[in-house]
């Protein structure tokens, strides 16, 4: 069964936590071409990791624990429907929508994907089966790229999958040593560790430990209630990908609209010439059904959920408070998307709009006064004052595409701020010294709570732009979290000198430098140590 608290009592050991890994369809065995929409290609850089750690903690295996903290496995961007032949042996059937956009999250079609995920990254899954075999832990948590593990049946089938590779683990081995959560991880009074996407809008989870649509699918299984962000990915982000793989990578719903935001009127009408077809197939089809919405007997639901699992953890309320500080998710529904991505383009038209009626009500104002007979005859007058019309034009416009210039160079990502926000009020409900996070696919370290505890996220090992590798080529890839007693460090897998790094940050304004920690990683002593914290 899952476990929902994610509470861990045995003794202190060390972690590595990974997250926003999103292995896809992967590579094609027989036409080793890449799907389009595949964003990991790391799964030897990954193996390689994976045997040096295990070389460092051979002695004592159940020291080492890995973290696999949510959007490891992109259920979203699996497209490939199965033939004739397998959809009578899984007893399923798929519909028009799904052969257009991907088969709906029910348990069997989930288990499709998982499989499709396993034969693009073999390398990857060996090597997690080698970690098992070797006696490690293995912790897994969900995030919204693979809400479909919030099913029983697809943790099983990972389960089952990982003793199937040669020298992999036992059935016991597997039962005993991998573990999933479907909210949080938590070590009282040491650690807490979820994915993230509870704190932004488009990607929160109404219902965290029964993500679950009221309804049935077709072929009378359970439907996953995706939030707003994986609809967008799945009926839309998917089909800009397949005509362009190279088109930049954004995380979320949020993101996205951001990026459109950079772009001036005339470009966003281009970019709507190529996406308004995608736009219109998703809101054609009556794919968009989820609600997020909230119903007295969901609610009933949640809280006898809750009050079961206060019984057996402490603090007291956590799961409430937990509730309480998550962002009130969208509404996924049709309506929602449009309107959100319709949004933009909208202001962005009535801005220039009004802006240019008002220039052209000044003008005609001020032509009037150079007409008036009060001027006289002097044509040099007239023209002087056109001349002095048109230069306060100019610097207008001069100081109001300044000021956007300035504003879209300061606009700091909402989520990033929200999660280190939350990870302050989660310090005080639980008492742990560390929080950590994913989703944001940005590395970060900062203290919380007045100094009482570290916040960290781990990054990403996808492709994602970042002024950093302007400054150290690949300075945010493969990176992840170390965690030794109560010490977090930010590291980086250097594939090409087969070793581990410091990831290189800046000291920010009053931060505190605290010394790097060196056990049980080959971490150079460099001197620098702005991206370790301890307490």
């Amino acid at each position: 069964m899952p476990s929902n608290s994610g509470k861990e009592t045995n003794q202190l050991h060390d972690l590595i936590v990974f997250s926003d890994l999103h292995l896809g369809e992967g590579r094609n065995n027989r036409t080793r071409r890449y799907s389009p929409m595949e964003d990991f290609f790391y799964d030897e850089a990954f193996a390689r990791l994976l045997m040096t750690l295990m070389k460092q903690y051979e002695e004592d295996p159940s020291r080492l624990v890995l973290v696999l903290n949510g959007d490891v496995f992109d259920f979203l961007t699996i497209s490939t429907i199965p033939d004739q032949k397998q959809l009578d042996n899984m007893g399923i059937s798929v519909s028009a929508t799904e052969r257009r956009f991907g088969l709906d999250p029910t348990p069997k079609k989930s288990v499709f994907k998982l499989d499709m995920i396993i034969s693009g990254h073999k390398p990857f899954f060996e090597a997690l089966a080698s970690f098992v075999s070797a006696g490690h832990k293995i912790e897994i948590l969900r995030g919204n790229h693979d809400l479909e593990l919030f099913f029983e049946r697809v943790q099983q089938h990972i389960r089952q999958r990982l003793t199937e590779f040669a020298g992999g683990p036992s059935q016991n081995q597997v039962h005993n040593q991998i573990r999933f959560h479907q909210w949080f991880y938590l070590e009282p009074e040491r650690i807490y560790i979820e994915h993230g996407n509870q704190y932004e809008p488009s990607n929160s989870i109404r219902y965290p430990l029964s993500p679950i649509l009221s309804g049935k699918s077709p072929d009378g299984e359970i439907l996953l209630d995706y939030p707003l962000g994986s609809l967008f990915v799945r009926y839309f982000y998917n089909h800009v990908h397949r005509l362009n793989p190279y088109a930049p990578r954004v995380i979320s719903f949020e993101q996205y609209l951001t990026f459109l935001r950079h772009y001036n009127l005339f470009d966003m009408f281009r970019l709507a010439k190529v996406h308004y077809p995608f736009l219109v197939s998703a809101m054609r089809h009556k794919s968009l059904r989820g609600s997020s919405g909230s119903s007295s007997k969901a609610n009933a639901k949640q809280d006898a959920e809750f009050k079961l699992l206060e019984e057996s953890t402490e603090p007291k309320d956590l799961y409430e408070k937990l509730n309480r500080i998550k962002v009130h998710p969208m509404t996924a529904s049709k309506l929602a998307m449009a309107k959100e991505m319709l949004g933009p383009v909208v202001r962005r038209s009535i801005f220039v709009a009004a802006v240019s009626i008002g220039i052209l009500y000044v003008w005609m104002v001020l032509l009037n006064v150079v007409q008036a007979p009060m001027l006289g005859e002097s044509i040099l007058l007239r023209a002087l004052l056109l001349f002095i019309f048109s230069l306060a034009t100019l610097a207008g416009l001069l100081w109001v595409l300044n000021k956007l210039i300035h504003k879209l160079r300061r606009s700091v990502d909402i989520t990033v701020s929200t999660c280190v926000k939350s990870a302050g009020r989660i310090t005080q409900m639980t008492g742990v010294r560390m929080v950590l996070m994913g989703h944001t696919h940005e590395v970060d370290i900062r203290e919380v709570a007045q100094g009482k505890a570290i916040y960290a996220n781990s990054g990403t090992w996808i492709s994602v732009h970042n002024p950093w590798s302007n400054l150290v080529p690949e300075a945010r890839r493969l990176t992840f979290l170390y965690v030794k007693d109560d010490q977090v460090q930010i590291c980086r897998w250097n594939d090409d000198a087969n070793r581990v790094d410091e990831v290189p940050m800046f000291t920010v304004s009053g931060e505190q430098v605290l010394e790097p920690i060196h056990a049980g990683l080959s971490i150079p002593p460099s001197g620098r140590s702005s991206s370790t914290h301890r307490n």
